[in-house]
C-alpha cells in the first residue's frame, strides 16, 4: 500500500510539473436572433493588440467569416500571421466567424428547383431561400452586436465560400455598404438557373459601389455527371466576364483562376491572396521609412485613398519603429515615430514614456522630464516613467 501510494504520489506530482497553459485562439458566444428564431452561435477572435495595456485602447477593422466550423482555426491563423510585426501587410483584425444551423436555407436566395440525380421526384435541395432572412440577422443582429460589444472601426469584410460566395455576391449588390470588402470564393453562381448572375448584368449597369473592393477565385473544376460542377464554371465565369465588360462603378476588383485548387482546397489560398490584395497598400518598407519616417503617412494615405476608408499606423507599430531607431542611434528618426504615435494616440501613457527616453537620448532634459510627468498623468501606475522621473 505505502508503494501504491508513493507512486500515485510521483504520478500527481510528475503530472503537475509538466502541466501547462492551454492556448485559445477565440471564444464561443451565443445570440438569439428574432429575424432567424433561433440562437445562432458565433466565435470571436481578438488581435493580440486588443488587450494589451501597453498600448491605448485602439478600434480594429472585423473580417465576418461564414462557415466558421470550417475555417476558422486557419484563417485567423492566416490573419494573425500576415498582420504580424513591423513587416505586417494587413491590419489587425477581429474575425468574427458565424457557424451553421441550416446552410442551405440561409445561403441561398431562391427556391432550389434542381431535381435530386438520385430521385427525379425530389428536389436536390429540400430548404432553401432563406438568404433574405439570413441576411436581416448579419445586418440588424449581429452586426450591432458586435459593434456594440467590441472596440470597431467600421470597415467591414466578409468571407464567403460556395454558397457563402453567392451570399457574398447577393450582398454585394443588394446590400453593397454593409461590408467594405469582400474575399468571394468559388460561389455557387449556377444556383436557380443562375439568378445572380441575371441580378449582376442589370445592376452593374447603374450602381455606385462606392469604393468597394473585391477578389474572386474560382477553382479548377472536374465535370463529375452528378453533380453541378460545369454549372459552377460557367457561373464563374459569366461573373469575371461582366466585371471585366461592365466595368462597375467605384468597385475595386480582382479575379484568379487557382488551377492546383478544387472546391475543397481553395479557400486557404484564396483567403491569404484575398487579403493581401484587399489591403494591398499597407506594407511599409521598414529601412525606408527608417531614414525618412514621413513615408509611413505617406503609405497609409495610398492605403486610405485605394481602400476608401481612412486608416492609421497602429500605436505598436509606430512604437516598435520609433525604439528600433533608437537602438541603431538615429534619434531625431525615433522622435519623429513617437511625435507620430502622439498625433494618432494622444491619450498613450506609453507615447510619453518613449517621448522622454527619446528626448534624454538626445540631451533634452526638460522636455524628458515633461514627457515623464505626462505619462504619469495619463497612467499613475507607470512605474517605469516613475523611476526615470526619480533619476532625474
Amino acid at each position: 500500500m505505502k508503494k501504491i501510494f508513493s507512486f500515485l504520489f510521483l504520478l500527481f506530482y510528475l503530472t503537475n510539473s509538466f502541466s501547462q497553459d492551454s492556448i485559445n485562439i477565440g471564444s464561443k458566444h451565443h445570440i438569439f436572433s428574432k429575424t432567424l428564431n433561433e440562437e445562432r452561435e458565433f466565435w470571436i477572435y481578438l488581435p493580440p493588440d486588443y488587450n494589451n495595456k501597453k498600448f491605448a485602447p485602439a478600434k480594429y477593422p472585423v473580417v465576418y467569416l461564414l462557415d466558421a466550423e470550417n475555417n476558422f482555426h486557419s484563417f485567423t491563423g492566416i490573419q494573425q500571421s500576415l498582420a504580424k510585426g513591423p513587416y505586417a501587410v494587413i491590419p489587425q483584425m477581429i474575425v468574427v466567424g458565424i457557424t451553421n444551423t441550416n446552410r442551405t436555407r440561409d445561403l441561398t436566395p431562391t427556391e432550389g428547383n434542381r431535381q435530386a440525380f438520385f430521385d427525379k421526384d425530389k428536389k436536390f435541395f429540400q430548404q432553401s431561400c432563406g438568404n433574405k432572412n439570413f441576411i436581416s440577422f448579419l445586418e440588424t443582429e449581429l452586426h450591432p452586436y458586435i459593434d456594440s460589444h467590441y472596440r470597431t472601426s467600421g470597415y467591414n469584410i466578409l468571407n464567403g465560400h460556395s454558397f457563402g460566395g453567392l451570399t457574398a455576391v447577393n450582398i454585394l449588390l443588394h446590400h453593397t455598404k454593409l461590408f467594405n470588402a469582400y474575399t468571394i470564393i468559388d460561389p455557387s453562381l449556377w444556383w436557380d438557373n443562375e439568378i445572380m448572375i441575371k441580378k449582376t448584368d442589370s445592376i452593374f449597369n447603374k450602381k455606385d459601389f462606392e469604393n468597394r473592393s473585391i477578389y474572386v477565385a474560382m477553382a479548377n473544376k472536374i465535370s463529375i455527371p452528378q453533380d453541378t460542377t460545369t454549372d459552377m464554371a460557367r457561373g464563374i465565369r459569366k461573373f469575371e466576364k461582366l466585371l471585366t465588360s461592365k466595368d462597375p462603378k467605384n468597385l475595386r476588383w480582382a479575379f484568379k483562376y487557382y488551377e492546383n485548387e478544387d472546391h475543397g482546397t481553395i479557400p486557404i489560398p484564396a483567403e491569404y491572396d484575398g487579403l493581401r490584395f484587399i489591403f494591398k497598400e499597407h506594407l511599409v518598407q521598414v529601412k525606408e521609412a527608417v531614414q525618412n519616417p514621413a513615408l509611413v503617412e505617406q503609405q497609409f494615405a495610398k492605403l486610405s485613398k485605394q481602400t476608401g476608408f481612412t486608416f492609421f499606423p497602429t500605436e505598436s507599430y509606430l512604437d516598435w519603429m520609433g525604439n528600433f531607431c533608437l537602438e541603431k542611434k538615429q534619434t531625431d528618426a525615433a522622435l519623429a515615430f513617437f511625435m507620430m504615435t502622439k498625433k494618432y494616440y494622444p491619450n498613450s501613457s506609453n507615447v510619453y514614456l518613449s517621448l522622454g527616453k527619446a528626448y534624454e537620448n538626445k540631451g533634452e532634459k526638460s522636455q524628458a522630464r515633461l514627457s515623464y510627468e505626462k505619462a504619469i498623468q495619463f497612467s499613475p501606475n507607470n512605474i517605469e516613467a516613475k523611476r526615470l522621473l526619480e533619476v532625474k
